[in-house]
């Protein structure tokens, strides 16, 4: 049995807290590895995690809740990748030590970034988050030449149709009121930049076409723009432009690819679940990610070569930015709590490609016509 503790907790035969002892956070900060949690954790920290809470079923290595009681905030780390995350959040929604019923959830993890839409260090807030790897691969070797990708949707006769069956991780929509409060409160954050992400920012000026003129060159800023979620780390034009089409395919052009991780739509897929036992609000979820990578090469001529280098100086900005500007939208709702406790209602439809938290998806199988 998970429990509270300074440095250590009680026994395992520590029975479970009564409804009134349940830890009730305001906020709960989902991040995925490590040195994303390290700014959020540090001594310069806004908020002062200093209590830990051990809870069954988290992944190895990740296995405590931290929680700063005085401000009602927690923050886990799942772990990498889709497994991991699905996972870990479904033991901490199932963990009979939290009432999560109106705790809102920020997701903050680094990510690649489109350059035609934005760049590194930059923070994305998603609307909608599209699973990309659920599709038949070929090698693309093997491919005809009219192909961008080796990938394809499942049982489709082209790349641009729908598969023939969905599994329901594919798309998650949420709630675009909150997602616009919580963009106003995190462009108050004053973000970070690095000389190695200047320098490579401009490697993408003067490119084919200006296609990444007027985007990858820019500063670090708080945008607007939807995430890809993949167990594989992915990286190229052919790849990416593939992807781009997908997301606008899977959402019926409402969504537009900016960041590309792994774990959201699974920490997704298990809140929805938890919200269908009515354990979360689903409308209550906020999706950060900071580019810490371009998600494919400046160069028209590219051809990867190993070691192949992830980091060109973005990664620190992007753990960094993702905090700052994570702050401000904590500190926000920390703020607001008087009315932001009973929630922010939500015009949009929210929740996956069924239905599954009723109302009709503007996308996929059931989508309004």
């Amino acid at each position: 049995m998970g429990t509270l503790g300074k440095s250590s907790g009680l026994s395992q035969e520590t029975p479970p807290p009564s409804a009134s002892d349940r830890i009730a956070p305001k906020v709960f900060i989902i991040t995925m590895f490590g040195q994303e949690a390290a700014n959020w954790l540090s001594d310069e920290s806004a908020f002062n995690f200093d209590n830990v809470i051990q809870v069954p079923g988290l992944s190895h290595g990740n296995d405590i809740v931290h929680y700063d009681a005085e401000e009602g905030v927690c923050l886990v780390t799942t772990g990498v990748a889709l497994i991991n995350a699905a996972l870990s959040i479904s033991a901490l929604t199932s963990s009979p030590l939290f009432d999560l019923t109106k705790s809102y959830f920020i997701l903050s993890g680094i990510a690649g970034v489109n350059p035609k839409v934005s760049t590194i260090g930059s923070v994305a807030l998603a609307r909608f988050a599209v699973q990309v790897d659920i599709q038949l691969e070929f090698d693309a070797r093997e491919t005809p030449a009219s192909w961008k990708t080796g990938y394809l949707p499942i049982g489709s006769p082209s790349h641009g149709s729908f598969p023939r069956n969905f599994t329901g991780s594919e798309v998650f929509e949420l709630n675009d009121n909150l997602r616009q409060l919580a963009i106003k409160l995190a462009r108050g954050a004053d973000l970070v930049d690095s000389d190695a992400a200047i320098e490579n920012r401009a490697l993408y000026a003067g490119s084919e076409s200006g296609v990444f003129d007027a985007a990858a060159s820019q500063t670090p800023s708080v945008v607007e723009g939807d995430v890809t979620a993949s167990n594989m780390f992915f990286h190229g034009k052919y790849l990416a432009e593939g992807f781009e089409d997908l997301v606008k395919l899977y959402t019926a052009g409402q969504a537009q690819y900016f960041m590309t991780a792994m774990e959201d739509t699974a920490v997704l897929a298990a809140l929805l679940r938890a919200a269908l036992q009515e354990k979360v609000d689903f409308s209550r979820v906020v999706l950060m990610r900071a580019g810490s990578n371009f998600d494919r090469s400046h160069d028209p001529a590219y051809v990867v070569s190993l070691p192949f280098i992830i980091d060109h100086g973005g990664f620190k900005p992007a753990c960094r930015n993702l905090y700052l500007s994570g702050m401000k939208v904590v500190e926000g709702i920390l703020g607001s709590w008087d009315t932001l406790r009973m929630g922010v209602k939500a015009d949009n439809y929210i929740g996956d490609i069924f239905g599954s938290l009723g109302g009709i998806p503007g996308f996929g199988p059931k989508a309004k016509s």
